[in-house]
């Protein structure tokens, strides 16, 4: 069985995260000093910035971009080359999700790397909040009615997109990117029911997921971006905070 809200779901994540995020929301740190961690028995900086390039919701790059008429788009094909540059060691394995070094062929000195300025986590934040700005994505509501005569279903999910940024003005351009992305768009919708990009230990799965057979790709429709704030008087969290609401349409043959 196709657990299919659930990859509705991981499709519109994946998409916010490795496509639609880091070509505008991406930092890059230049050599940082590495260290041998024992209880993570591996090799990690010892970064104090703020947020935290390994905070939930965040971490390392690992796919590349590549420009494509003028347009740069992030490629998910294959791990990246650029992303991430370790000095000392030929051979090594990255923990992108936890920032470290894992089997060096040599010890290694300094690493660069480009991380994901902005967290994504699924559904509403909660109170432990990761540092700000953060990009929720919340679904709602699911519902199914047939569209022709005979077998096939429409289904249909309402979403929101909450976004908790750190100004009035990442607020604005995190709202326009995703808006953008969302608005007379559609998804592929694929297996991520059998695989993930990244294994157990924050590396690189080689995982490629494929569409999934018998479904549409799904369309955004009713996209629309709520402004509020600023709220002066409000927690630090919830000061210049954004929703965009949208319906997802898959039709299942």
């Amino acid at each position: 069985m196709i657990p299919y809200i659930r990859i509705y779901d991981a499709s519109v994540i994946n998409y916010l995260k490795y496509e639609v995020l880091p070509p505008y929301f991406t930092e890059w740190v230049e050599d940082e000093p590495l260290v041998y961690n024992a209880d993570l028995q591996g090799f990690v900086t010892e970064s104090d910035m703020l947020p935290l390039p390994t905070s939930p919701g965040r971490g390392w790059v690992f796919f590349d971009e590549e420009t494509i008429n003028g347009v740069s788009i992030v490629s998910t094909s294959a791990e990246q080359a650029t992303q991430v540059i370790v000095a000392g060691p030929s051979t090594y394995t990255v923990d992108y999700v936890r920032g470290r070094i894992l089997t060096p062929d040599a010890t290694p000195t300094t690493v660069s790397y480009a991380w994901n300025y902005v967290s994504l986590v699924e559904g509403w934040p909660g109170e432990d909040i990761p540092p700000l700005p953060v990009v929720a994505v919340d679904m709602v509501a699911v519902s199914k009615k047939g569209f022709q005569l005979g077998g096939g279903t429409k289904d249909t999910l309402e979403g929101s997109v909450h976004i908790f940024a750190t100004s009035e003005m990442e607020k604005k351009d995190l709202t326009d990117v995703i808006y953008q992305a969302f608005y007379n768009r559609s998804v592929p919708i694929r297996n991520w029911h059998e695989g993930s990009y990244l294994s157990y230990d924050g590396s690189y799965s080689g995982f490629q997921p494929t569409t999934v057979s018998g479904l549409s790709s799904a369309v955004f429709t009713n996209v629309e971006a709520r402004l509020d704030g600023p709220r002066i008087d409000w927690s630090e969290v919830n000061r210049h905070r954004s929703r965009i609401n949208f319906v997802l349409e898959i039709y299942k043959s």
